[in-house]
């Protein structure tokens, strides 16, 4: 019997309904064969109401098991590299758009904020601290069609604007900053180390301290340096941790 899947063949491929639906299975209970079901249908883009597609499922579940389905698309269980995010969600009528792929214009401020929000997340499993998040990486646009500027004291009026966003769409979001601070990770291994087995997650990043310390040097002052863009920031770090004698 021959069996044509039409999956995505990574996680970027994935659509927006597709990514939140992962976001939230891989954030529930559910476990085993009944979440593996699940994810089957996701992937195949199987809605509610596609009742033939379902039937065409479970027939092809007659002659083919889940875990040899599971083959076609091993890159869901190999690792998170997601780095594109939701581009635009709509907040009361405002249309809010997301930072870049891989959050390669972020500044190191922004990213310092966004990384103290998502180890809050880690460690608490509080949503408040997502949409924090959520406030801190997606912007409404100027009058010029640019991103405005990241302003902290206005984070938690923007979190209260977010209050109805749903959990599915935190959910999304994360998985996109989760795979692309991966990403920036992977550029800087001085800087982001592999963290030992069995070490405790930090509660903050100590980033906002690190920026403190760089002011007044290579980028300036210390609204300046806050401003840098943050893979800059990072690759000059990187440096001066690797030209230390004792590096």
């Amino acid at each position: 019997m021959t069996i044509n899947l039409k999956i995505p063949t990574s996680w970027n491929d994935l659509n927006i309904w597709q990514l939140k639906k992962i976001a939230r299975y891989s954030h529930s209970n559910l476990s085993g064969i009944i979440f593996d079901y699940k994810i089957f249908l996701v992937l195949l883009n199987v809605r509610w109401w596609h009742f033939r597609k379902k039937w065409k499922v479970q027939k092809t579940l007659l002659n083919v098991t889940l875990s040899n389905l599971k083959k076609e698309y091993s890159w869901l269980q190999s690792g998170l590299d997601l780095t594109t995010f939701i581009p635009c969600i709509k907040i009361k009528s405002q249309k809010w758009f997301a930072p870049s792929d891989r959050i390669n214009n972020l500044t190191v401020d922004e990213f310092a904020h966004a990384e103290d929000l998502y180890l809050g997340w880690f460690n608490d499993k509080d949503f408040e601290y997502l949409r924090y998040l959520v406030a801190v990486l997606y912007r409404e646009l100027d009058a010029n069609g640019k991103r405005k500027p990241f302003d902290k004291t206005e984070l938690d009026a923007r979190a209260r604007h977010l209050s109805k966003l749903n959990q599915e769409t935190l959910l999304a979001i994360l998985l996109s900053y989760q795979g692309s601070r991966t990403h920036l990770f992977k550029q800087f291994p001085t800087v982001f180390p592999k963290p030992k087995e069995n070490a405790k997650t930090p509660k903050s990043s100590g980033f906002g301290k690190l920026v403190l310390h760089f002011s007044g040097g290579k980028f300036g002052t210390h609204n300046e340096t806050k401003d840098t863009n943050v893979y800059v920031f990072m690759s000059e770090f990187e440096n001066q941790l690797k030209n230390k004698p004792y590096a």
